[in-house]
């Protein structure tokens, strides 16, 4: 395995929440889970923020450590319907994502127990199942390992490093799951199913 990138931590440790505010339990979940561990988070309509609004979140993104961008039923189901709110919301998580991937900072995408249905042109992490607020959570795992100083870059253990096959797509992340034989998933960035003809272990 190889080594964890480790960065200077200035505290408070901050991350950035990418978000639907229609998804208020995910979000919540994702939150306390948060608050467990000590990590602050940025959640844009808890915040006031002064027009233009980009200012304010290249402003907080450049203090995080991290952007978690939160999937929920509500975001799927806004997406399915072709709702007037999915578009702003996708303009958000667009600009937010983008801007992540140009300061380097770790993208995250996690599905709370839903299939992702929208794609995400750049991540180095990806996750699906509940969100957990126990003790022992995967959620709770990570966000410590922020507080003590590490990151997740794409390839930090080679166990996990995940290429989507197909060439037009050619996605690589971090895949935090164990899947059982012959089960799938989306692939975060053009959609189609991941395959897993020999399982996934961790």
């Amino acid at each position: 395995m190889s080594e964890i990138k480790l960065k200077p931590v200035l505290r408070p440790v901050q991350i950035f929440e990418s978000h639907s505010k229609l998804d208020e339990e995910t979000c919540n979940q994702f939150d306390i889970a948060a608050a467990r561990e000590g990590i602050k988070v940025f959640r844009s309509e808890y915040e006031a923020i002064a027009a233009p609004a980009w200012e304010t979140i290249k402003t907080e993104m450049e203090r995080s450590r991290a952007l978690f961008l939160l999937v929920g039923p509500e975001l799927v189901k806004s997406q399915d319907q072709g709702s007037p709110d999915w578009k702003f919301t996708q303009n958000w998580i667009a600009y937010e994502v983008g801007l992540a991937c140009a300061l380097g900072i770790d993208v995250w995408v996690l599905c709370n127990n839903v299939d992702i249905n929208f794609p995400v042109p750049y991540l180095n992490n990806y996750s699906i199942g509940k969100i957990q607020t126990k003790a022992g959570g995967f959620e709770r795992f990570v966000l410590r390992t922020y507080l003590e100083g590490a990151t997740f870059p794409f390839g930090f253990d080679e166990k996990i490093k995940c290429f989507c096959p197909y060439k037009d797509c050619g996605a690589k992340f971090n895949f935090h799951n164990v899947m059982q034989v012959g089960s799938s998933t989306n692939c975060p960035t053009c959609l189609r199913k991941l395959a897993f003809t020999k399982g996934w272990l961790l």
